[in-house]
């Protein structure tokens, strides 16, 4: 830790109002290791401390605090007299690995304590939000690491987050191997923290805002105004005690490699423009899970029972339609599940349409994803899919009939359409809260982002990649 602080540079950084859309979620996740050669130097603590602690030198925005700013606007201070520190805790559980692997990582079999925050950005005892919290658990018999990291979404937001992961992992494999070349590659690694830079590669073209974003983001809310107004600490706080993220349950499916090639395959043959190149990983993936969503609701609402959660309907639809079997050993994609419990209520069919709100990067529209920008970058798609095309029989055909709905939508999001977003926010700075206002009062809305760009399975402490990557047990409500 001394070797990061005498090396911190006083500096102000003031986030862009990209930053503050979902400036009250965190961003955690556990990284699950086994150590199957029963090596007695498996991922050992010192190294992994210290790599750390080199990584954070080249994110020192995580040793920084909030400072409101004003409604809307906040900046991270990153002072060497006042650091604020990442939480970093190291303990042991008589949990053994195998346990965790035979009951395919369920949350119910977790070492307690290990999760060191949860889905809604809180101040700490100490009275500060922390920037970055770290918990490494050595299990039973040395039989395997789990390494749990949570970064508000206020600093980062998945690019930043895995991008510290994986350099945390070079920086521990560089010193356990003794691999000078390594260090001095991943010392030698630049991450943009400059926020202007959104504004520098803006174009001077505009394009419209979709209804369903205006929507969201404009209009008279005088409960979103005061959440605004309120300080990154105490608006934590009151979600905190409202609850808005309670009742909810995580569940993390695998889907191999090679389903997804197969299932795109078949689905592509049914493509409007006949092409299956340019059916890609996120359109299919957005079409399944809306498709499956709607039939839920639509099955939920048919057998009248209305105790039964989403998440049950979503997990048995799940399985029949796809033979998504949770725990699938192998690299693929990974879906991130949370849906609310059977408390709240799900407006499926409201206008005949399901609200959907596809998360994008507004990297690729602004062409910087070279520049290691680790701001947040979500743009969001907010629209209604007709339920008379998600409700159909899930079949390759009626998949492909999805896809040519949802597809338009991601690619409408170049650089004029990002502009317009921006000029949205910065005019109102104040914006940010409503989009969770919209969600509360229209419970059926369900978001979707793809991480599969985020390399979850590439951080290396030596010992190989991790086996399981998931988020907490309870998130936020129909968010996948």
């Amino acid at each position: 830790m001394d070797e990061f602080v005498s090396t911190v540079e006083n500096q102000v950084i003031g986030l862009h109002p990209l930053d503050t859309q979902a400036a009250f979620l965190n961003i955690p996740y556990h990284f699950f290791f086994g150590n199957d050669n029963n090596a007695a130097d498996f991922m050992p603590n010192d190294a992994i401390r210290l790599s750390f602690y080199r990584a954070l030198k080249q994110f020192p925005i995580l040793a920084g605090y909030l400072r409101p700013e004003g409604t809307g606007q906040t900046s991270v201070v990153i002072d060497k007299d006042d650091l604020n520190m990442p939480e970093y805790v190291e303990s042991t559980s008589n949990t053994h690995y195998d346990t965790l692997r035979e009951s395919h990582f369920h949350h119910s079999a977790w070492p307690k304590g290990l999760t060191r925050a949860s889905a809604i950005t809180m101040a700490g005892p100490a009275g500060r939000i922390r920037l970055a919290n770290a918990h490494v658990v050595r299990l039973k018999d040395n039989s395997g690491v789990i390494i749990f990291i949570n970064i508000p979404h206020y600093v980062v937001d998945g690019t930043g987050f895995f991008s510290f992961v994986e350099l945390w992992g070079k920086h521990c494999l560089a010193e356990r191997t003794g691999d000078g070349q390594l260090a001095q590659q991943a010392s030698q690694l630049e991450y943009c923290f400059d926020r202007d830079i959104i504004s520098r590669h803006l174009p001077a073209e505009r394009k419209p805002l979709g209804n369903e974003t205006m929507q969201a983001y404009t209009g008279f809310s005088p409960i979103a105004d005061w959440l605004a107004w309120l300080s990154p600490n105490t608006r934590g706080r009151v979600l905190n005690k409202a609850k808005f993220s309670s009742g909810v349950v995580s569940h993390t499916f695998r889907v191999s490699r090679q389903a997804l090639d197969s299932l795109r395959k078949e689905v592509g043959g049914f493509i409007a423009d006949g092409s299956e190149d340019q059916l890609t990983d996120r359109y299919l993936l957005a079409a399944v899970l809306s498709k499956l969503i709607a039939r839920a609701h639509l099955h939920r609402k048919q057998q009248d029972k209305a105790n039964v959660s989403v998440a049950g309907w979503l997990l048995g639809a799940a399985w029949s339609a796809l033979g998504v079997v949770a725990g699938l050993v192998g690299y693929g994609a990974r879906l991130l599940c949370c849906s609310s419990s059977g408390n709240s209520s799900a407006k499926s069919d409201s206008g005949r349409y399901q609200s959907l709100n596809l998360l994008d990067d507004v990297r690729h529209g602004l062409g910087i994803v070279d520049k290691q920008y680790m701001g947040n970058g979500l743009l969001p798609h907010n629209t209604q899919c007709p339920l008379d095309v998600l409700e159909m029989p899930i079949t390759p055909k009626s998949l492909a009939q999805a896809v040519d709905l949802i597809r338009p939508i991601y690619e409408n999001a170049d650089a004029a359409l990002v502009a317009s977003f921006v000029d949205l926010l910065t005019s109102n700075p104040k914006s940010f809260t409503r989009p969770m206002i919209y969600m509360a009062k229209n419970p059926e809305l369900l978001v979707i982002t793809c991480e599969m760009e985020f390399k979850l399975y590439a951080s290396d402490f030596g010992d190989g990649p991790p086996e399981w990557v998931c988020t907490i047990p309870s998130f936020v409500a129909n968010f996948i």
